[in-house]
């Protein structure tokens, strides 16, 4: 099946918002009217996949001019499609759309943080989706945003894994920085292992 990727018109973002508030754990997203504000501005960017003519899945991503790497903060793939590839099809899309950079960028919540054995499968899940489409976890880190633990994991284009895990605090901070400004930066944390 052939896939597209389009940008979501503002005027379309209530629906979508109304799937992230459904797809993701409200500690994960920013309230509407802050993200709507960010698309707005450029600071973040909102696309769909379309297959034939349907929607099936969204993504949020930010780092686009202020940044050599994107990170793909919220990714879901619509309930009715999920299971049939359309999620590993989007960051084929994303791929290819974001060559001219150093790399993609995703936040997983770590499992072995989940408050039960439910949350914990559905986040190991979330980590081999990402490592089927060749993203690495990057290791010796601890990370937070929002008081919620993450791994980071990355795909490299234009650099190493070395080059990236050596920088990724600077390349995080200098992401959420654009989005969170000077007064919310301290929203994210960020501390090297070794």
């Amino acid at each position: 099946m052939a896939y597209s990727i389009r940008n979501i018109n503002l005027n379309d973002f209530k629906n979508i918002y109304k799937r992230i508030e459904n797809d993701f754990a409200s500690e994960e997203y920013a309230p509407y009217t802050i993200i709507y504000k960010q698309l707005q501005e450029g600071i973040q960017k909102a696309f769909v996949l379309i297959e034939g003519e349907r929607e099936v899945a969204y993504a949020i991503c930010t780092g686009e001019e202020s940044s050599d790497y994107i990170l793909i903060s919220l990714l879901a793939v619509y309930k009715e499609f999920r299971g049939c590839g359309v999620g590993s099809a989007f960051l084929e899309e994303f791929k290819k759309m974001y060559s001219d950079k150093k790399g993609l960028i995703v936040e997983v919540e770590k499992p072995e943080k989940a408050l039960n054995d439910e949350e914990k499968i559905i986040r190991e899940k979330r980590i081999r989706f990402y490592q089927k489409a060749d993203f690495y976890l990057i290791p010796e880190i601890e990370y937070s945003i929002w008081d919620v633990p993450m791994h980071l994991m990355a795909l490299p284009h234009k650099v190493t894994k070395k080059s990236i895990n050596e920088e990724i605090g600077q390349i995080i901070y200098e992401i959420y920085f654009a989005i969170l400004g000077k007064s919310l930066i301290n929203k994210m944390k960020f501390k090297m292992l070794k």
